[in-house]
Formats: C-alpha cells, sequence, structure tokens
C-alpha cells in the first residue's frame, strides 16, 4: 500500500496542491519550496532517509507544473 502512495497518489495529490497553489498565490516558486518543505518532513518522521530520492522527484514535479501554469496563466 505505500509503494502504491509513493506512485500513484503522492503525485496526484501535488499536482493538484501545485495547480491550486498557484492560481491562489500567483507565485511559481511557492509550491516547489513548500513541496520540498513538507516531504523532507515526512521523510525523517514517517519514512526512512531512502524516501529523500522521492522527495527530490516531488520537488521537480511541482516545480515543472508551477512552470506550466505560469505559461499557461501568461
Amino acid at each position: 500500500m505505500e509503494f502504491i502512495s509513493i506512485l500513484v497518489v503522492y503525485p496526484i495529490i501535488l499536482i493538484l496542491a501545485s495547480i491550486i497553489g498557484y492560481i491562489l498565490l500567483h507565485k511559481w516558486m511557492v509550491m516547489p519550496i513548500l513541496t520540498f518543505i513538507v516531504f523532507t518532513i515526512l521523510t525523517f518522521t514517517i519514512f526512512n532517509p531512502s524516501f529523500y530520492v522521492w522527495v527530490l522527484i516531488y520537488t521537480l514535479l511541482s516545480l515543472l507544473v508551477s512552470l506550466i501554469m505560469k505559461k499557461v496563466k501568461a
């Protein structure tokens, strides 16, 4: 179940949060920074340090979605 969460659930939540965050805040860098902070905290509280690779992947995904939203809204 944890593996499915990492591959499916977290990215969907992350994409939706990045879109909503950009629409509400109009700043493309807020959600990637927030994603990095939240998932880093989760790495050391819930998951093990090997999850840090996923933190970087999720941060890049959030950055990509935010930049796409910036281009779409421009």
